[in-house]
């Protein structure tokens, strides 16, 4: 079991797309498939998955979620990390009852960087090796009208200037934030956002909340972890 690399068992914090949640494009709706992008991985490399990503989970909810997991005794070789979308977005609900007031993301750029620290420090000091990804890309105008189901419309626009693309340049914010990061923390990190944009239609991957990779969008997630995971070294 495990891989030539020596990584047999590996530990998941992140957030609904590890998990595997599939939407329909209604924010009230949501499935989750047995078919996540790391378990067909982890069954194609021989690898234990201990996955405990959690729906809608941002940085602050995944650090705690990590102490938890450490404090209950669970070991593995590998940690993978990942978040960002969720604390690149807003409180949309209090966005639009209180639209004349300043509102950060749910989790804003520094403290996203102080946590993402503590995860990274807190791996090393249990003698796991961390893993991070960057974030698939949004297809904007689709998360736009997912955001607006149940809330005003032209308070959401106001909010953002008229301009939705700054839905897509928030979430690039923290993607690449997690990328250079992990440059700069000699972390190794896996491209998963590139790899969806060098596909040649990378929105038939994902859902129609524009957020979460569809089926295929996991399956093709999947082969990315199959090709990238052998090639992780363990520092530990």
């Amino acid at each position: 079991m495990g891989m030539e690399n020596g990584i047999s068992r590996v530990v998941v914090w992140g957030d609904s797309i590890l998990k595997g949640i599939l939407s329909g494009g209604d924010s009230k709706r949501f499935e989750i498939t047995d078919e996540n992008s790391l378990k067909l991985a982890g069954e194609a490399l021989g690898l234990e998955i201990i996955n405990k990503s959690v729906f809608g989970s941002s940085l602050p909810k995944t650090r705690r979620t990590q102490e938890k997991s450490l404090n209950a005794g669970i070991t593995a070789d590998l940690a993978i990390i990942e978040s960002g979308g969720n604390d690149a977005d807003y409180d949309w609900e209090a966005v639009c009852q209180r639209p004349t007031e300043a509102h950060l993301q749910r989790c804003p750029i520094d403290e996203f960087v102080r946590l993402l620290d503590e995860m990274i420090k807190t791996c090393r000091n249990y003698k796991i090796t961390p893993l991070m990804i960057t974030l698939p890309p949004l297809v904007t105008e689709w998360w736009f009208n997912n955001i607006c189901i149940g809330h005003d419309e032209n308070t959401i626009r106001n909010f953002i200037r008229g301009d939705t693309g700054i839905l897509y340049r928030n979430q690039e914010l923290y993607s690449n934030t997690c990328a250079e990061y992990a440059r700069v923390n000699c972390v190794q990190l896996i491209d998963m956002r590139s790899h969806f944009l060098r596909h040649p239609d990378y929105k038939s991957l994902m859902c129609k909340d524009g957020i979460h990779p569809n089926l295929e969008g996991y399956k093709f997630m999947a082969e990315i972890w199959k090709n990238e995971l052998p090639k992780i070294k363990k520092e530990f």
